[in-house]
Order: structure tokens, then sequence, then C-alpha cells
């Protein structure tokens, strides 16, 4: 030591390489070929390039960017990439044009084996409609494929060659054809296990979906007409785009997300799907509850419009609700309120040990329902047919008030739970207070002494222990 040597540059350049890649940033491993000559051309050989504008506060601007991008390609010395990532600035200036990044998906084509995550600025709005098209080369080695596009964007796929390496392929904001959306994903990706697609049809058609080798897809196709999905490995769905009819064959699926409100069991059907969940969450539409009879978690989002006929469509779809062990209710009770509907679903509850509640309701814009909605009549309101033989957990979120949550703790207090061990309250409310010390006080005395009884408020983006 003191000698004046240079230890860090005389290491091999396998541990240079080690070093630049934990920069995180292809732009500062550059940046250290201003140390000495040594350094110059040490990044050069790196396995991982990552082009990006969030690891870097001074982002340039986009035509500056693309420069920089396409000079660290041209001057990149390694045979093959683990990773390549590009994400370009915020600030998309006039946009870019097709024949600006397909140089950079041919390079991808060609020397990454790992992953490639691409985002793309828009094109400039006075570009022709075949500068707006972005040709997708094969890519052989590639076994992640993440691809967003901003902006109006065509996406054609290889015509020909196969994605033989690719087990996960994200595809989000872009327009495509239904014909080449099924050649690609059942033709082209022979290895593909887990498909994103958050994209918009040129027009409206059917989706064909057929593989062998597929366990998760997340659909989000605009303008489809019918969807068939054929995957005897798929464990893992996820329909959050309206879909006109639908018939899915997957005797392995264990969890459902089906978000979007449209469902209809004589339209949407599943074949060959076993009875039993791991997890099931639906959106506004309940519906789709009846076509399984167990569920491990159970996540229902749930809005119920005004008016009877309203609350009675909620009656019907929720009347039978499959055996969870775990149930967590998220909604907005603005019309009907939270007592009635929840204990009309804790009714079927006899199963489930732990229930979450999230009430988002506007207490203050709530208005009163007419006389003969089914949620004022005396049954809505018993407690006596309701038995929670294995409740052990019950947790309730207050979003803007804790006067709802506060009426359904009374009732809930005098439920038949006869293990129930813990119950805790939380309270996430900007525009008002959370309960003063009385009230909990209050809440904690209707419980027996060997329920625990938690109160907590949200505050500096952590729950903080309330009393």
């Amino acid at each position: 030591m003191g000698d004046g040597e240079d230890r860090i540059s005389g290491l091999p350049d396998e541990l240079l390489h080690a070093i630049l890649a934990r920069l995180g940033s292809a732009r500062s491993a550059v940046r250290t070929g201003a140390l000495s000559r040594r350094w110059r051309h040490v990044w050069a050989p790196l396995p991982e390039l990552v082009l990006g504008y969030c690891l870097d506060l001074d982002a340039p601007p986009l035509p500056a960017f693309l420069d920089a991008v396409d000079a660290a390609l041209a001057d990149c010395a390694a045979p093959t990439l683990d990773e390549l990532w590009v994400l370009p600035p915020g600030d998309h200036g006039r946009g870019v044009l097709a024949g600006r990044i397909e140089p950079w998906l041919r390079f991808a084509s060609e020397r990454v084996v790992g992953t490639v995550v691409l985002v793309v600025p828009p094109p400039p709005p006075e570009a022709r409609a075949e500068e707006a098209v972005l040709h997708l080369p094969a890519c052989e080695g590639v076994a992640t494929f993440d691809l967003s596009l901003d902006g109006d964007w065509r996406v054609r796929p290889p015509s020909a060659g196969l994605f033989r390496a690719l087990t996960d392929l994200r595809i989000q904001s872009c327009r495509m054809e239904a014909g080449e959306l099924t050649a690609l994903v059942c033709t082209q990706c022979p290895c593909l296990m887990d498909l994103t697609l958050a994209i918009v049809l040129v027009t409206a058609s059917d989706v064909s979906i057929r593989s062998d080798s597929l366990r998760s897809l997340c659909f989000s196709v605009r303008t489809t007409l019918r969807l068939e999905i054929a995957a005897p490995r798929l464990e893992k769905l996820s329909v959050s785009a309206p879909v006109h009819e639908a018939r899915i064959s997957a005797p392995k699926l264990a969890e459902v997300d089906w978000s979007h409100p449209i469902y209809n069991r004589h339209r949407h059907q599943f074949d060959d799907v076993g009875c039993r969940l791991r997890l099931l969450e639906l959106g506004l539409n309940a519906s789709l509850m009846q076509q399984f009879d167990q569920v491990d978690e159970l996540k229902l989002a749930m809005f119920i419009p005004e008016g009877k006929a309203a609350y009675q469509r909620f009656l019907n779809e929720t009347n039978n609700l499959p055996k969870c062990e775990i149930l967590r209710i998220s909604s907005g009770w603005d019309y009907h309120g939270l007592v009635p509907g929840m204990l009309h679903l804790l009714r079927s509850c006899s199963s489930t040990r732990k229930v979450f509640l999230l009430d988002t309701s506007d207490y203050a814009m709530r208005q009163p329902c007419l006389p003969s909605c089914p949620c004022l009549l005396e049954e809505s309101h018993r407690i006596d047919d309701i038995s929670l033989n294995s409740l052990e957990e019950v947790e309730i979120t207050s979003c803007t008030s804790y006067h709802g949550a506060l009426e359904f703790v009374v009732q809930l207090s005098r439920c038949n739970a006869a293990i129930l061990k813990k119950v805790v309250l939380k309270y996430r409310m900007d525009s008002a207070p959370p309960p003063t010390k009385e009230v909990c006080e209050k809440i904690r005395g209707m419980w027996q002494p060997n329920i625990e009884v938690e109160f907590y408020v949200f505050s500096d983006r952590n729950w903080v222990r309330l009393y």
C-alpha cells in the first residue's frame, strides 16, 4: 500500500466486469473509462446492458438517448448478453420511428440469450402508417421478452422462425391481428410458460390460445369476440378485458382472476376444469363463483348499485359462496349499507378461518333506500342463522369513515364464533379523525376477554397501533 500502484485496474477483466455489472447502468459503466486508458473499453464485454433513464438522474433528451443506445450496441463486444434493457426518458419529444427501433430488436435476436426489456416511445404524430409498424424478428435465444409500447403502434410478429427458448412473453399497448397473435403464441413459442397480453386487436376477432407448455396467462385483449383456451398445464388465468364468449379447457387451473364484470355462464364456459381452486378473484360480477365448490382464498371486489333490482341481483349471485378458508371483500357500500350485505355473505362462511374487509364507502354521500328494498327487511339483519364455527381472525380496514365498520362490528360480536381469536380494525382516513380512545374501549367491551382486539391507523406509510 502507498506504492502508487493501481491494484483495482490490475484485476482480471472477469472481476472488473463483475464490479461494473453491479453499477446497474451501462452509462455509468462507460463513464469509468475516464479513469484511465485501461478502463476505456473494459465495459464492452459486459454480459448485461441496462440503458435506462430510471437509473440516471440527469436523463438526456430522447434524440441523445437514441444515439447513446446505438453507440452502446455498436461498441458492445460481448458475444452474448444475458440481459438487455432499454428504457427511454419520460420526455418522448416528437417520438420515434420504427426504423430506429428495429435495429435494436435485430441486435437482441442475434446476441441476447436471456432477458430483453424494451420500452418504445410513441411514433411522431406525422408518421406514416408504415413508419408506425414494428416488425419483430425471431429471437432463438431470448428467454424473457418484455415489450411495452407507447402510442399507436402496430406490431407484426415474424412470419417464419421460432422463439425457441422463450418462456416469458409480455406485450403491452399495441395493435395486432388475431391471426398473428395466435400464430405467435401457439406455433412460434414452443416453450412458453408465462404470457401477458395487454393489446388491442386490429379488427374485432376470435382469439385461440393452444399451448402444451403455458402455465400462466394474463389476458387483456380488447375487441376479442370469442376466446378459446386449451392449455393442459395452465395454472393461473387472469381475464381483465371484455370477452363476449369464452371456452376454457385447463384441467390444472388453480388461480382465476376474472376482474371484468362481464360473465355469463351460458356464454363463458369452463370445460375440463376442477371444482377446487387455490385462488379466485372476482370483480363486479360474482356469478363465476358458482362454477367452483371450494376455494382456498376468495377475493370479491363488489359494488352494489342503487335500487331494489341491483340488490336482488347481488343476493342471487352470492347466495352460495364456495367453501373458502380466506375471504377478502373490498367494496364501496354507498347504497344499501355495509351490514346487510356482509351478513348475507357471512351466512355462507361456516368453514372460513379468516375474513378481511376493505370498506371504501362514502357514507357522507350515502342515499337511503326505498322501504321495499330487500336490504331493509328484518331477515337481512338477522344473526341467529349465522354460524362462524371456523372463524379465527377478522380484519376490517376503513378508508373514509369508521361508522359503517363500527355498525358491522357490533353485529359481528353477537354472532356465534366460538374459536375467534383476533379482531383487527384499521383506519386509513385522510379527511376524518380516527375513533377516540373511548370508542375503542367500547368496541373492546363487546367481545369476550379471550379475543384480542387491535386498532391501527395509517401514518407515514406505515400502520401504527392505536391505544
